[in-house]
């Protein structure tokens, strides 16, 4: 899992960056397992999040909460099952904060920060085969589990991405849409379609290196074509423009700055369905006509909270402009303010 670096760019997701603190985490005042796990193998290592509910007739909830005794199991292990072979690989506890993933401040106390750690060549992930998630106390009682595939990453080798393709320049172009069109793994069912901008700018003599992410395809998750299994995302050249010119400070003549494009990293996060689940049902009940109230989606067994599920990313790194871009980018209406030379 690796929703602790990313993203996932799924910022939209809000699966993939943080665990929510706004469950109702009991049913009948019992306690209840809440479990957070995105995995990759094409993660170095994987981390779980498991933690539990708390209720008291005597102590509030906020106050319960910030005493991590309460947050997690003492006689727990954390399981990772191949469903094929029966292999059970078990992870270890690790305190976040010391593993450069400190816990967001809020609600909850943030130290300890308790995960379930296990490193990719401890492991080996078997791409297309599921495993299962198993909670499970010392003494054999199963707390919980989950089952997910996982997912096999696409790859320029095998042609998986259709449109812009890897010999491709990319064009922008204000009255026309770029088409994103790709082939993923069959249990791949929402994407996100990020354009990572590498420029360099330069003041005073001193040259400094930038990275701008734009996010030009949120939730991505309707397929085209006659076989049915490509997806295909048509993005307005115009967006381009719009989104440096919202995001980089226009040049002041009186301190001046010259900026100089260098190339295009495309990034696609692909998600499971038990995501694509999630936020299909965030947004059931949020329009205006809505009660307010969002139903909670979770795919823990035994009345748990949370997500277990599997993610894979594409990249290509350093695409560049077609001639005419660069030109728009240069002088165009909406970045000629910019300085790009």
């Amino acid at each position: 899992m690796n929703f602790f670096k990313t993203l996932l760019v799924f910022a939209s997701l809000m699966v993939i960056t943080s665990c929510s603190n706004d469950f109702e985490l009991t049913e009948n005042s019992e306690a209840l397992p809440v479990v957070y796990g995105v995995i990759s193998a094409q993660d170095t290592a994987i981390y779980i999040r498991v933690e539990k509910s708390f209720v008291s007739q005597t102590v509030s909830g906020k106050d319960l909460a910030l005493d991590a005794n309460n947050l997690y199991y003492d006689d727990a292990d954390v399981i990772l099952r191949h469903q094929k072979t029966g292999k059970e690989f078990v992870l270890t506890k690790v305190d976040g904060n010391y593993e450069g993933y400190p816990r967001d401040k809020g609600s909850f106390a943030d130290a300890p920060n308790y995960l379930y750690k296990i490193r990719k060549n401890e492991i080996n992930l078997i791409r297309g085969d599921e495993y299962k998630l198993i909670v499970r106390k010392t003494d054999g009682e199963v707390i919980c589990e989950a089952t997910t595939p996982i997912l096999t990453e696409m790859s320029d080798n095998t042609g998986d991405v259709l449109s812009p393709s890897s010999s491709a320049k990319l064009s922008f172009i204000y009255g026309s849409s770029l088409d994103v069109s790709f082939i993923p793994d069959k249990n791949a069912v929402i994407h996100d379609i990020v354009f990572t901008v590498n420029y360099r700018e330069i003041k005073n003599g001193n040259e400094t290196k930038k990275s701008l992410d734009w996010k030009a395809g949120i939730n991505v998750s309707n397929k085209s074509g006659g076989s049915g299994q490509v997806y295909n995302y048509p993005i307005p050249g115009r967006n381009f423009y719009q989104y440096l010119a919202g995001v980089i400070t226009a040049n002041d003549p009186l301190d001046p700055v010259v900026r100089v494009f260098d190339n295009i990293d495309m990034s696609i996060i692909s998600g499971g369905q038990p995501i694509k689940d999630y936020i299909n049902i965030g947004q059931i009940n949020l329009g205006i006509t809505s009660s307010g109230e969002i139903p909670v989606y979770s795919n823990i067994s035994n009345g748990g909270r949370g997500l277990f599920s599997s993610r894979t990313t594409f990249k290509r790194e350093g695409m560049v402009l077609t001639s005419a871009s660069l030109d728009s980018l240069k002088t165009g209406i909406y970045t000629k303010q910019l300085n790009f030379k």
